[in-house]
């Protein structure tokens, strides 16, 4: 049975809360609350699913959120990879230079 693009949409944009939520509570006490990253996630998410639904010809719903989530996160985290590198400004748990090294593993 086929869904429609925003029945896909909305599971695709929970999915991206979902992710949101999860970043905020990780981050937000270190780096501070962002509503625009905040609501990055779900936006990627609302427009990937239906994608990846008409792809992978309606797949279940479950299934089709955790596609999502796993586009969604190599999407955003590959966009803030070459952001960075372009900009020489890397986010902000990183390091200069240090690309993927978190500040607390480095030494000295």
């Amino acid at each position: 049975m086929k869904r429609s693009v925003l029945k896909s949409a909305a599971i695709g944009g929970t999915a991206g809360l979902a992710v949101a939520a999860g970043g905020a509570v990780k981050d937000a006490p270190y780096e501070g609350f962002d509503l625009a990253t905040f609501i990055r996630s779900p936006l990627i998410g609302a427009i990937e699913a239906p994608i990846l639904d008409r792809v992978f010809k309606s797949p279940n719903g479950w299934l089709l959120a955790l596609a999502t989530i796993a586009t969604e996160r190599i999407t955003t985290e590959s966009y803030k990879l070459i952001r960075a590198k372009a900009t020489l400004r890397p986010p902000g748990k990183f390091i200069v230079g240090e690309w993927g090294v978190p500040k607390a593993v480095v030494i000295g």
